[in-house]
């Protein structure tokens, strides 16, 4: 009787220490979307596009029309409020599929990515642009604490991504 009680705990035991280890590897995608769209947000069901054209080059939070104006680079659909955004969208794409309009840490929450939280989305609403990012947090109180302390924020956030890429906790 102790020995099958014995090889139950430690079957207990190598499925919790399965379980811990398969949520360790958890992964999350590099640039955060909804259905397929980045720059966006839900609301409730619905997905709301914002132009990352306009967030950057014009200092502006502006809805998108995906119907009408959109780009699709690496895997995600971007959308802009007008024609002249998609276009200079496009025409910032570089050969090897970078773009400045890419919000940093690929739409994640910045402050969340200075701590290692790889889970924390950025909400486009909440986009400020700091030297040449276009930087998302999860709310506008996360904002303000991660602009209290910009320099070391994206100093930490940007090696976090970088590091979970590397370690393939994050992917496409």
């Amino acid at each position: 009787m102790k020995t099958q009680q014995w090889i139950a705990g430690l079957a207990g035991t190598l499925m919790l220490s399965a379980a811990l280890t398969a949520s360790a590897q958890e992964t999350h995608p590099v640039i955060i979307n909804n259905d397929g769209i980045g720059f966006s947000r839900k609301d409730g069901e619905q997905v709301l596009a914002y132009d990352p054209v306009a967030a950057y080059d014009q200092h502006m939070i502006q809805l998108a029309d995906c119907s009408a104006h959109k780009v699709d680079l690496k895997s995600v659909t971007w959308c802009f409020a007008n024609p002249e955004n998609a276009a200079t969208f496009s025409a910032a794409t570089t050969d090897s599929g970078d773009n400045k309009y890419i919000p940093f840490g690929g739409g994640h929450c910045a402050l969340g990515l200075a701590f290692n939280n790889l889970a924390a989305r950025g909400d486009p609403r909440t986009a400020v642009r700091i030297g040449d990012h276009l930087v998302l947090n999860g709310n506008f109180d996360v904002r303000a604490r991660f602009l209290s302390d910009t320099v070391t924020n994206v100093n930490n956030a940007e090696s976090n991504f970088l590091s979970a890429i590397a370690e393939g906790k994050l992917v496409n």
